[in-house]
């Protein structure tokens, strides 16, 4: 993702360094304008909605602090931007922002660019499982849907789109209609739990599947489902009775 950031920084060569060194070591970083004061940063602000703020604490007219007080709609990062000012980093230290020190090193603003890619990305996240819990709450059981969580990525998948799931030591294959597997770092206990309410069986050590894609049963070698998608799945022997009955109630 960009991170659509503006600068505020008084001090040209501070200013024209920063953009210099964002362009080359942080190629995520769109810059979005820049601004000299208080009152600059303010208008840019309202005009842009960055994701991201460097700012300069000391400003001619007022300090970063002025700025982002007034400012209602606080809903971007900051990294602020000082010399060395014991008051000020006080300050910045106790509420747990970052910062960086004048003059500012490529690594350091490197790993602050970082830290507020994942803070983006974690906020992004927790708002997709909170609208996605809020919209499971008021739909029918055919409608639920699932958040799969990715090192890379958050799918959010219906349900009823579910083939199967299959088991991978501590990881679980999933596999979806008209896509490819995902693997997820859970075990097919946990996604038995999940989806048992949801038309789903266990039917193996290894195997949990959607009972609507069943096809039919096969009783040689065995025996094993088959399902819509043309897959053979194995049915343990100790699963069996329990899964013939699930399958002849739905039948």
């Amino acid at each position: 993702m960009n991170i659509k950031t503006i600068i505020i920084e008084d001090e040209v060569n501070a200013r024209k360094a920063l953009i210099n060194m964002l362009s080359f070591y942080c190629p995520e970083v769109e810059i979005a304008g820049h601004a000299a004061s208080v009152k600059e940063g303010i208008a840019l602000i309202e005009k842009t909605s960055p994701n991201l703020l460097l700012l300069d604490v000391h400003l001619p007219d007022g300090t970063g602090f002025d700025l982002v007080k007034k400012i209602k709609k606080k809903d971007f990062k900051i990294v602020f931007i000082t010399a060395y000012d014991q008051y000020a980093l006080k300050a910045i230290k106790l509420s747990a922002l970052d910062y960086l020190l004048k003059p500012v090193k490529p690594d350091e603003l490197r790993l602050a660019i970082s830290k507020v890619q994942e803070a983006i990305e974690s906020e992004e996240r927790i708002n997709l499982q909170i609208d996605t819990c809020i919209d499971n709450f008021s739909k029918a059981s055919q409608d639920k849907k699932i958040i799969l969580n990715t090192i890379d990525n958050l799918f959010v998948i219906e349900v009823k789109h579910l083939i199967r799931c299959e088991a991978s030591e501590n990881y679980t294959n999933i596999f979806i209609e008209g896509k490819n597997k995902i693997m997820i770092s859970k075990t097919l206990k946990e996604f038995e739990e999940m989806l048992s309410a949801y038309g789903f069986f266990r039917i193996h050590q290894s195997h949990l599947i959607n009972l609507q894609y069943v096809d039919s049963y096969e009783k040689k070698g065995g025996g094993n489902v088959r399902l819509k998608t043309g897959e053979r799945v194995p049915v343990s022997t100790r699963r069996k009775e329990n899964f013939l009955k699930v399958l002849k109630s739905i039948s």
